[in-house]
């Protein structure tokens, strides 16, 4: 069997002087900004090949550069099962769970894994649940058999989360994806 693989959607482009690095050097981001070592390392940690997408985070809709090259890959590899969203890819990861349920809900039925880091949205983690989803799709269609995935949700984490390793007093924002990989416990 092939092995799983997880898409990778960055955040937003943006010039040098706006977002760090992983040794904090603010740096030009053309193609969304992405620590794409600790994204790619909590891939293979969570058993997924990772493929990062080289399209950016902005703007945050159905259409958008970002959502049409994940829906494309997610439909033209059936071993895509999982997503991670970071900033602006974060947003872009709802976009996609929308459009599935409206346009192919079975399709979430291959759905195993949904991270979202950087991304803070209006009703948080249950905004990506399956039960959001379910819900809706009931109404529509019948029988439904509800999808089920695992959703990793966290915004941005507290300077004393950063490890040792990396760079103190800047924002931590793009540090998201290197914390996770460390192991970021769910905030209750």
């Amino acid at each position: 069997m092939a092995n799983l693989k997880m898409l990778i959607l960055r955040g937003n482009s943006a010039d040098a002087g706006t977002y760090p690095d992983e040794n904090g050097k603010k740096i030009a981001w053309p193609i969304g900004a992405l620590h794409v070592h600790a994204a790619s390392a909590y891939a293979r940690k969570r058993g997924y090949e990772p493929v990062v997408l080289d399209k950016p985070g902005q703007p945050q809709n159905q259409q958008s550069p970002q959502a049409k090259a994940a829906l494309k890959a997610f439909f033209d590899d059936e071993t895509v099962c999982a997503f991670y969203g970071f900033s602006g890819g974060g947003y872009n990861v709802r976009h996609i769970l929308d459009y599935l349920a409206s346009n192919n809900p079975n399709g979430l039925h291959r759905v195993s894994l949904v991270v979202v880091i950087g991304a803070p949205i209006k009703h948080g983690k249950h905004a990506f649940t399956p039960s959001t989803y379910n819900a809706a799709i009931r109404k529509k269609v019948k029988p439904w058999k509800d999808a089920d995935w695992e959703v990793v949700y966290r915004t941005n984490p507290k300077p004393e989360q950063l490890p040792s390793h990396l760079p103190k007093g800047i924002s931590t924002h793009m540090f998201g994806p290197d914390v996770l990989l460390t192991g970021w416990a769910e905030e209750n």
